[in-house]
């Protein structure tokens, strides 16, 4: 239901950042009122208090970000807080970031190595996948030494596995079968 209702603020506020022609600026704040938010768990509390007005709760986004951001921005957030959506705060957030990001084509391929790779070597991975999925690609880099060596890219809902760690998996699950 929460998901539902967030993508409901969320659509409403995309539709009318296409009909002002403002979606990158709207978009850049909602990711500065989504990135202040996300983890700052005294905010989080407040948002989410039964005994909190959404009054008082819109009063203190106000003064965090009044004049720093939008006012159509501002005004969702007063129609969510006024029907006491503001829990689901941060998810219309998220789901509008994700509206825009698949209006302009751009997908997040988070790329997992067992060794720290290089600038170099991450951008031509980037490039790879620009190139094969013809989109804009954002790159999300960790380290995972479980995996002994190579690496794992997760995009587009899809897992692409070269670590060793999986190698040996399935070298051993055909051993274990092979066995009489």
């Amino acid at each position: 239901m929460a998901e539902l209702i967030s993508g409901r603020y969320a659509e409403a506020l995309f539709e009318l950042a296409l009909e002002k022609d403002c979606v990158d600026r709207y978009f850049e704040d909602v990711r500065l009122v989504y990135d202040c938010v996300k983890d700052d768990k005294e905010f989080l509390t407040v948002l989410k208090h039964p005994q909190i007005s959404g009054e008082e709760k819109l009063k203190v986004l106000t003064e965090a970000f009044g004049g720093k951001i939008s006012d159509d921005i501002m005004g969702l957030f007063s129609v969510a807080f006024r029907k006491n959506r503001e829990a689901e705060l941060l998810d219309m957030l998220e789901a509008f970031i994700e509206k825009v990001r698949e209006h302009k084509g751009i997908v997040t391929a988070r790329i997992v190595s067992a060794k720290p790779l290089t600038a170099p070597q991450i951008q031509r991975i980037k490039d790879k996948l620009i190139q094969t999925l013809e989109k804009q690609v954002e790159v999300k880099y960790s380290i995972d030494q479980s995996l002994i060596g190579g690496l794992q890219i997760y995009v587009c809902g899809r897992l692409i596995d070269n670590s060793i760690r999986t190698k040996l998996i399935g070298l051993k699950n055909r051993l274990d079968e092979a066995k009489i």
